[in-house]
């Protein structure tokens, strides 16, 4: 009887978390460090975008490095049933490692050796209620990978499809955010 109360009480107190606490740590439990003093280049995704994401994301993130940005994936889990959330984490954490695996080789391949901080600078976000998509206007099941460049004290910079605002999101990072920005075409950079 004790033990039923113990768990009653227990999902009682989860309850009253907030929903996107969990959505500020990674699938490793780290805090992510959006506007700690580095950019950042955060990317929005879920099951039907990953392929498209996976064969454009490695050569832009390696074209980025003397910005020396924070990487972070947000994966939509919205259209993953509840009884398999819990797998669907299982599955971003391996991907998360297969990920790190796919950023060494393209730096190897280049000729150079990986960051000693690439892990460290590295996130994958299991978004379970899809908040920080929706606030960005991502319908649950969109089709279209958004990156977003954000500044080092945590201001947008630039957002777009991926790839195709790729240059602008690249300026933008490159660039650090100092220079007011500009809307252009649904996407804002700098001028």
């Amino acid at each position: 009887m004790k033990t039923i109360a113990a768990l009653i009480c227990l999902f009682g107190l989860l309850g009253t978390l907030p929903a996107h606490a969990s959505e500020s740590t990674d699938v490793l439990g780290r805090q992510v460090p959006v506007g700690q003093g580095r950019p950042a280049l955060v990317l929005y995704t879920n099951r039907g975008t990953r392929e498209e994401l996976r064969n454009t994301a490695y050569p832009f993130i390696y074209g980025l490095r003397s910005a020396h940005p924070v990487i972070v994936v947000h994966v939509d889990l919205r259209d993953v049933p509840g009884l398999f959330k819990g797998l669907a984490r299982k599955e971003l954490l391996k991907s998360y490692r297969a990920s790190l695996e796919a950023m060494r080789k393209v730096y190897r391949e280049q000729g150079e050796q990986p960051p000693v901080d690439l892990e460290s600078s590295f996130f994958m976000v299991a978004d379970s209620q899809g908040e920080s998509h929706e606030a960005l206007g991502l319908k649950k099941g969109f089709d279209q990978v958004l990156a977003q460049a954000v500044g080092p004290s945590g201001q947008e910079l630039a957002r777009g499809p991926f790839p195709q605002s790729a240059p602008v999101i690249g300026r933008a990072l490159s660039a650090g955010g100092n220079p007011p920005l500009t809307p252009v075409a649904g996407m804002l950079h700098k001028p």
